[in-house]
C-alpha cells in the first residue's frame, strides 16, 4: 500500500509520526517510523512559468516606444510624385489641405482655424483672415509643438523647402527665409502683407505666455 501525502504515518508500535511534508521544519521521521514515499503514478503539480508574465511589461513598453517613433516620423510623399504648380501661375487665392517639410518629417493635414476654439493634435490650422497661396499676401498656419504636428518645426533651417498641396491639385513650393522666436502676444506675424509668403507658427513651452516659434517662407517655384 502506498501512503498518500498528508496521511498519518505510524511506527511499529502504532504511534503516530508527524508527516514532514505537512509539519514544521523541527519535525521529522522518528527512528523506526515507516518511510513514506510518493506515488510516482500520481500527476505532480508544476509551478506555472512566470517568465513571460514578468517580461510582459517590458515588451509592452518596447512596443509603445516603437509606436511613438513611427508616429513622430510620418512618411513623406515620394518627391517623384510631386507635381509642382508655379505660385505665380495661380490666378486667385487657392486653399491647401496639407503642409509638408520633408527634411524634418513634418506632414500635416490643414483645417480652417477658429479663434478661441480647441486646437487638436496632428492638424495644422489656417489662421482666419489670412491669405492662401496665390493671394499675394501672408498665409498663416499654426499647430501644437507635439508629435504629428509642428514639434519638429524647431529643426527647420533657412533654405528648407515647405510644400503645400492645393485642393485644386498639384503642389506649391516655398523656401524658408526666416526662423525666429517671438513673444507670445506678438500678432504682427498674422497680418496681411503686400507680397506672397507663408508663415508657420508653434509654441516653445507649455504655458500660455511661452515664446512662439515662427518660420517664414517665400515662393521657390
Amino acid at each position: 500500500m502506498v501512503a498518500e501525502v498528508g496521511d498519518p504515518v505510524h511506527d511499529r508500535r502504532g504511534r503516530w509520526v508527524p508527516d514532514p511534508m505537512t509539519s514544521g521544519p523541527s519535525h521529522g521521521y522518528r527512528p523506526g517510523a515507516t518511510r513514506m514515499r510518493m506515488d510516482t503514478n500520481r500527476p505532480h503539480l508544476t509551478r506555472p512559468d512566470l517568465g513571460i508574465s514578468r517580461r510582459l511589461p517590458a515588451l509592452l513598453f518596447s512596443l509603445l516606444l516603437v509606436g511613438s517613433f513611427v508616429a513622430s516620423t510620418p512618411a513623406a510623399t515620394d518627391a517623384a510624385t510631386y507635381t509642382y504648380v508655379p505660385v505665380s501661375s495661380l490666378t486667385h487665392a487657392t486653399r491647401v489641405d496639407r503642409v509638408v517639410i520633408s527634411r524634418v518629417h513634418i506632414n500635416v493635414p490643414v483645417r480652417n482655424g477658429v479663434i478661441g476654439a480647441t486646437v487638436h493634435e496632428r492638424i495644422a490650422y489656417h489662421y482666419p483672415g489670412t491669405s492662401w497661396p496665390g493671394g499675394h499676401s501672408n498665409t498663416y498656419f499654426y499647430a501644437h509643438a507635439r508629435v504629428g504636428s509642428f514639434l519638429n518645426l524647431k529643426y527647420v533651417h533657412v533654405g528648407d523647402i515647405v510644400q503645400m498641396h492645393l485642393v485644386s491639385g498639384g503642389w506649391v513650393k516655398y523656401r524658408v527665409t526666416t526662423v525666429k522666436r517671438v513673444r507670445w502676444n506678438d500678432g504682427r506675424w498674422t497680418l496681411l502683407t503686400s507680397s506672397e509668403r507663408v508663415t508657420l507658427q508653434t509654441c516653445t513651452g507649455h504655458t500660455r505666455t511661452a515664446a512662439r516659434l515662427v518660420v517664414v517662407a517665400v515662393p521657390a517655384y
